[in-house]
Formats: C-alpha cells, sequence, structure tokens
C-alpha cells in the first residue's frame, strides 16, 4: 500500500518518506518515565513523593478518580487510535525533496537492508581513515538509539584538526555498517571539508568501480549545501549547518 498524497508515513506510522528514503519515526520517551522519584523541583530542595508513596490526601479522593478516569480515557483512546497518529505526530521535518513516495515495502526493514551494502569497518576506519590518513580510532560500547546499532567508533585525525574534524561509525559487526558520518568545522568551501566528505563517498561506493567516481563528484559539488542523493543503495545528506555528510541504507 503506497503512503496517501500529501502524507508521507508508511501504513501502520512508523516509517516516513523524506524524499530519498524511508525512515523510522522515532518514538519520544512519556515525560514520566524520566522521572525517577523522590525528586525535587529546580531550586527548592524540597523533595516531592511519587504518587505511590504520597497516599491517599483527605478531602481531595473524588476529584483523585476524577483525573485518574479522566487520564486513563485519554490514555484508552491514544492507544485504541493507533500508533500510526502517534507517531506522525512526533515527526515534524519537512521532506528533503519533493520527489513522491514509492509503495512502502511489506517487510521493512529486514535483514540486510539495515546495512549499506558492502560497507565494512576494515574499509572506513582502518584502509582509509587509520592506514591512508593517519587518523585515531576508538570503539565505544554504547548502542545508539536513533540507528538502533549496538556499537559505535569515533575517528579524528591526529594534528591540530582533530579538535575540528570527526568521523562516526555506527555498526552491528565488522560488515553490519549502519551509519557513517563525517563532520567538519573548517568552516563552509573549506578544501579540507570538501575533501573530507568526497573521500568518504568514494570509500563507501568503492566496490561497485562505476559508482564510486559519480559518488565522489556528487559530494564535492554538494559539500556547502544542504542537499541528499541514492547511489548504489547509499543515501548521501550533506548540511552546511552543522557542516557534515551522512551516509545511510536507500530503501
Amino acid at each position: 500500500m503506497a503512503a496517501p498524497p500529501g502524507w508521507p508515513y508508511s501504513p501502520d506510522g512508523r516509517f516516513r518518506w523524506d524524499g530519498a528514503a524511508w525512515q523510522p519515526v522515532q518514538a519520544a520517551q512519556p515525560y514520566a518515565a524520566q522521572q525517577t522519584p523522590p525528586y525535587a523541583p529546580p531550586g527548592t530542595g524540597a523533595p516531592i513523593l511519587a504518587p505511590s508513596d504520597a497516599g491517599p490526601r483527605p478531602g481531595r479522593t473524588g476529584t483523585a478518580v476524577f483525573v485518574l478516569v479522566t487520564v486513563g480515557t485519554l490514555i484508552a483512546a491514544l492507544v485504541l487510535g493507533g500508533v500510526a497518529g502517534g507517531a506522525v505526530g512526533l515527526a515534524t521535518t519537512e521532506p528533503v525533496t519533493d520527489a513522491p513516495a514509492p509503495s512502502f515495502p511489506g517487510r521493512f526493514p529486514t535483514g540486510k537492508q539495515r546495512y549499506l551494502p558492502k560497507v565494512t569497518l576494515t574499509m572506513v576506519a582502518v584502509n582509509w581513515l587509520q592506514a591512508a590518513n593517519s587518523w585515531r580510532c576508538a570503539r565505544s560500547a554504547a548502542s545508539d538509539p536513533l540507528t538502533g546499532a549496538k556499537m559505535g567508533m569515533i575517528c579524528r585525525p591526529g594534528d591540530a584538526a582533530r579538535l575540528h574534524m570527526s568521523v562516526y561509525i555506527w555498526y552491528d559487526g565488522p560488515d553490519k555498517v549502519l551509519s557513517v558520518k563525517a563532520r567538519c568545522d573548517l568552516g563552509v568551501r573549506s578544501k579540507a571539508c570538501t575533501s573530507l566528505f568526497s573521500m568518504m563517498a568514494d570509500t563507501l561506493l568503492s566496490p561497485d568501480r562505476t559508482l564510486r567516481g559519480q559518488a565522489e563528484a556528487w559530494a564535492g559539488k554538494n559539500a556547502d549545501k544542504a542537499a541528499v542523493t541514492a547511489i548504489g543503495g547509499v543515501r548521501l545528506e550533506t548540511s552546511p549547518r552543522p557542516h557534515s555528510m551522512e551516509a545511510m541504507p536507500a530503501i
């Protein structure tokens, strides 16, 4: 079933068409789940007990019951209304292009569709950044809530530019890379930034000789502006603020 015209969401509301690819809609964490009672409002220093510890309040039983019933009814209505409506309300960004959304895949995302095709951790971190450019990389066991990746890695130059350039890699395994993002804070139109983005695009498409040149040329041309494209199953998106380029699977 294709997403309705003018409302580019998947039928279940879990994914949104951004003009180039279907992207997952991130659900916001409920406010109550973010609190760890007892807590104190800023500036008061006085702890406030959680509802479970506060106990009944004389003279306000009827009001409390009414509030609980009302809140319960609203929650039930939201749940019965479907997850799609809630997910739609959480996404506020506009599509990056006017390209119409294609039919939504019946199974999405599954298996290798979640990963950058033919891209490996060695290809990006070892061969390109460390061996060819003397960058230093550090691994992290932290997961990424946006991509769902189990592990992360950050790479920086070994010289003074390390404070202004970085490449983030999110992956599940050596040959299961979900996202690669390069950031360069040396200024828009900086040759170093343009070169970083161009070489990143060339590296990610290096398994396909017919497409790596196309990807490198696109990155160099669009390094200083907001743009998006999909080449060989890789979705490339550039942004001037912050000055960056990110690669994700183009599904």
